[in-house]
């Protein structure tokens, strides 16, 4: 289920943070941002550089702007994220060849000296440790300043001591050995660490840019002038020729086509669009010529709301992340005691200082609290890129142990598992002039926002005027069409049905129609059930999921479009407030729940299930209730998205696994003093690389839609549900 909001939030503010080094500098600045007075939530992540606000009027984004200043990183409203994760990158990159290089040859010079070859690895090394190294240094001042430390705080220890000692045994020519090469080796290894972890990040965010590239610079308005993007306005008319994208989302007036949106919402097959359809900005057209009238520009496109709740996802921590910092906050002072400890104890039964001081050093350096910080939120962001490149977009990394747990499947009907494009295939009437029945019913129907609204759009004749419109819950609508009421539903709807019409033997769903309180005509209507929604019932029966259909449709109906898509449950006749109450029920039954659904009347469901998962073609409503929005209207990519989270759940755990096993043998090996610091900085570095390389695995993942054939159609009825 979605995360509720704070009751009193009265605004949403997303800043973009700079200068961050590990995920212990994210929690600092989350903690910050929640001591502010009028504050109420606040999620930070340092992989996408992304912090989430939620607060009231008592503070403003100065203000948290500043307070961002003040803990010595950065902050912007409207910056470019891609531009921070670059900078990043190029800064670490800048610093890590001169480190690699220093290394090296301070790591020859032990092999192969030449007079005053000490002195000048002694410079080098300075440069090494004092400039490259710097970024460690200073993240260590702050951290220690506001009693938070972290990765940073071990390796600026580390490798001033290693540095440190050995100045002063070269100056005072002690009989001991210079560790130059040590704490070179340290800052090397670690930068070119930290240098794979930068760009695994800004990699990651390919998916997500590459949704944003999708939308033309310009588009060619109908008088054929060529018109920047940004001063597109909703009611122009625009031109899309072959091959070329659609500049923003519309509805085509002219022209026919087939439209490919699988780089926007992971569609395998191409559309097909006329006068009338609606698409999306950033679908590539076909062969056809399209004139197409803007209905949504800029950030209000539905490429944009995408766009911005990947973002907001891959802000978000899972909770399983709350684990981890806190081993990670923990971690640290206990590596520091260790690293003394050690330092004392070997000290005091017989070793140098010079060796003591060496296995210290080790015990601070071979520790990776990075890894620890790191293991959820580069996962995350990685399995929501990949995601959205599938056409399933994750509300947030709460969803990951949602989809876990999950047990139980119950999907809506109409629109859902069937296409939602009813047609009226049998009629039967008593009135004199059936023609003018049908054109007054499709008159009201026009009024009613459910699918079955849609079968009598070829009855309408013309503008008509409606009166007294009224949706009767679960029943139908009744109003006036010009001065005279009409009624279509249920037969509850009508106080008498003619035996003509009850009678009849009709294979679809029927509909009554009437003037008046004596139903006048009887309608058949089908649906059909979606290519792949059988397929898609398989798919999650074979990962051990119960699949349950949930309809108001009749017992019959129901039952022949779950005997058809091989589903055992059936739960009918349920009127739209009582779909929330079953699923309750299933819930108090010990099953974990995902519903699947697409209209207004599954909203409360959506959001009382453990997981709420929404169809494209759904409404607003459903979406913004919904934790995966299904880009698609492909059922299978119901199973994608659950599995594509499960996936990114293990590779979570896999991370963290690592971490913690790696830490518990490398420590030992430190205090015990069989790890030299060149080593323990190499395995450090190998360990962070480790958990990146495991996190980008998903971005490899496979989607099930498009590795199997659609299956033929099937025909279906459709309830007024």
């Amino acid at each position: 289920m979605a995360p509720v909001p704070p009751l009193t939030e009265k605004k949403r503010t997303r800043l973009l943070i700079q200068g961050m080094t590990c995920t212990a500098c994210a929690a600092r600045v989350q903690n910050a941002f929640l001591e502010l007075e009028g504050v109420e939530a606040a999620n930070v992540n340092f992989a996408s550089a992304t912090s989430l606000i939620w607060h009231s009027q008592k503070v403003d984004t100065p203000t948290m702007v500043a307070m961002v200043t003040d803990l010595g990183f950065q902050a912007v409203e409207d910056g470019d994220r891609q531009q921070i994760q670059s900078s990043t990158e190029s800064a670490l990159k800048k610093k890590t060849l001169p480190a690699m290089i220093i290394a090296l040859f301070a790591m020859i010079t032990m092999f192969v000296q030449f007079p005053g070859s000490e002195w000048a690895v002694a410079a080098l090394s300075t440069i090494c440790v004092w400039w490259c190294g710097w970024i460690f240094h200073r993240a260590a001042r702050l951290q220690i300043l506001q009693k938070s430390l972290a990765m940073d705080t071990l390796i600026s220890l580390g490798t001033l001591a290693a540095w440190s000692w050995s100045i002063a045994v070269l100056i005072f020519s002690a009989d001991q050995s210079l560790h130059f090469g040590g704490a070179n080796a340290i800052v090397a290894f670690v930068l070119l660490g930290k240098w794979w972890e930068a760009r695994a990040i800004r990699t990651s965010g390919d998916a997500l840019r590459a949704l944003t590239d999708l939308t033309p610079k310009q588009a060619r308005l109908r008088d054929g002038r060529e018109l920047p993007i940004e001063e597109l306005k909703v009611g122009m008319a625009f031109i899309t020729a072959p091959g070329e994208r659609v500049a923003t989302d519309g509805r085509i007036i002219e022209g026919r086509s087939e439209v490919d949106a699988s780089q926007a919402t992971g569609e395998s097959m191409p559309i097909e669009v006329s006068p009338g359809s609606t698409v999306s900005g950033g679908v590539l057209n076909g062969p056809g010529s399209l004139v197409i009238e803007a209905t949504a520009v800029g950030e209000d496109t539905e490429l944009s709301r995408v766009t911005r709740l990947v973002e907001d996802a891959q802000a978000t921590q899972a909770p399983i992340q709350r684990t981890a910092d806190l081993v990670a906050a923990r971690f640290v002072p206990l590596v520091i005691l260790l690293a003394l400890g050690s330092l004392a104890v070997r000290w005091g039964i017989g070793h140098q200082l010079s060796d003591a001081l060496i296995a210290a050093v080790a015990v601070l350096v071979v520790s990776c609290p990075c890894s620890f910080g790191l293991a959820t939120p580069l996962a995350v962001l990685v399995g929501t890129g990949r995601a959205a490149q599938l056409g399933v977009v994750v509300a947030g990394a709460h969803v990951l142990d949602s989809t876990r747990v999950i047990d139980t499947v119950v999907f809506d009907k109409t629109g859902t598992l069937t296409t939602g494009h009813p047609v009226i295939v049998n009629i039967s009437s008593t009135a004199e002039n059936q023609a003018l029945l049908l054109s007054q019913a499709a008159a009201l129907e026009s009024r009613s926002g459910h699918p079955i609204a849609r079968a009598f759009e070829p009855f309408i004749e013309e503008a008509a005027e409606i009166d007294d419109f009224t949706n009767h819950l679960g029943q139908g609508i009744s109003g006036k069409v010009n001065g005279i009421e009409v009624r279509a539903g249920k037969a509850d709807l009508f106080g008498e049905i003619p035996s003509d019409l009850r009678d009849l033997d009709f294979q679809g769903t029927t509909l009554f129609i009437g003037r008046g309180s004596t139903a006048e005509a009887s309608v058949s209507i089908r649906d059909e059930i979606r290519p792949t929604s059988r397929e898609a019932v398989s798919l999650l029966t074979d990962m051990g999921l119960e699949v349950i259909l949930l309809s108001g449709d009749t017992q019959q109906v129901a039952q022949r479009v779950a005997d058809q898509l091989n589903i055992e449950t059936v739960l009918a006749e349920v009127l739209p407030d009582q779909k929330r109450d079953h699923i309750a029920a299933l819930q108090s039954a010990g099953k974990c729940v995902a519903m699947v659904g697409d209209g207004i009347n599954d909203t409360p469901a959506l959001a009382t299930a453990d997981l709420g998962i929404a169809l494209q073609a759904g409404t607003d409503a459903a979406r913004n209730a919904a934790d995966l929005t299904i880009m698609t209207n492909d059922p299978r990519a119901v199973a994608d998205g659950i599995s594509l989270s499960r996936r990114t759940l293990r590779t979570v755990k896999g991370n963290l696994s690592w971490a913690f096993s790696y830490n518990a043998i490398a420590l030992p090996l430190a205090v015990t003093g069989y790890l030299s610091p060149t080593y323990a900085a190499i395995a450090m570095a190998f360990s962070s690389f480790l958990v990146v390389a495991n996190s980008l695995r998903l971005r490899y993942f496979n989607s099930i839609k498009t590795a199997t054939s659609l299956a033929p159609d099937i025909k279906v009825d459709l309830a007024h549900q």
